[in-house]
């Protein structure tokens, strides 16, 4: 017997493979790559590899459509999508060699100036570029993925303890998007 739980994220799931292939954000809140992660953590709950199917095909058409224009940030930028790849690999969602697959969005995060920067936020700011750069060298503590000029520059940016921890973004994802879900039509199921 199905749960309301199941219904609802059924009804979720069914919007979501409506509507993501003409979003055009690809970014991490708003965009493809949140529904990335919806459709893995789905797959897993329903045990359905269709959803984690439909999460791998979504996974490459943003990796191969990543404008030079994006920004870094983590909302809709470069980071979002950076660490919605490292949180797939590192809770098991994907497979594959992070430091291979973001090598190119290390080197652009690197020529971000962070001593420089006055937006301090989590959305478009230096804390969301902070936890880009910790979910990389979280999972890369023998490598050094960033030089050490940009890690002390790191640490002279952020203090450690303002660090978002994965939860809480995936907390905050939901909570954006919240009208999204309460709005669903209820023919979606």
């Amino acid at each position: 017997m199905k749960t309301e739980k199941d219904i609802l994220l059924r009804r979720i799931a069914n919007h979501l493979i409506l509507h993501s292939i003409d979003m055009e954000d690809i970014g991490l809140f708003h965009g493809k790559m949140g529904v990335v992660l919806f459709f893995a953590h789905y797959a897993r709950y329903t045990g359905l590899t269709i959803y984690d199917d439909f999460a791998g095909e979504l996974l490459e058409e943003i990796c191969e459509n990543i404008p030079e224009t994006l920004p870094i940030n983590l909302e809709t930028g470069l980071c979002g999508i950076g660490w919605g790849i490292e949180y797939l690999i590192q809770n098991g969602f994907m497979e594959g060699d992070s430091n291979e697959i973001l090598a190119e969005i290390d080197q652009k995060v690197m020529e971000r100036d962070l001593l420089r920067i006055k937006d301090l936020s989590l959305e478009t700011g230096l804390m969301g570029i902070s936890c880009y750069i910790r979910s990389r060298l979280r999972s890369n503590k023998n490598m050094h993925i960033f030089d050490n000029r940009y890690l002390y520059d790191w640490k002279s940016s952020v203090s450690i303890a303002d660090i978002v921890e994965d939860n809480c973004i995936l907390k905050c994802i939901v909570k954006i998007n919240q009208f999204r879900l309460v709005g669903l039509n209820k023919n979606v199921i």
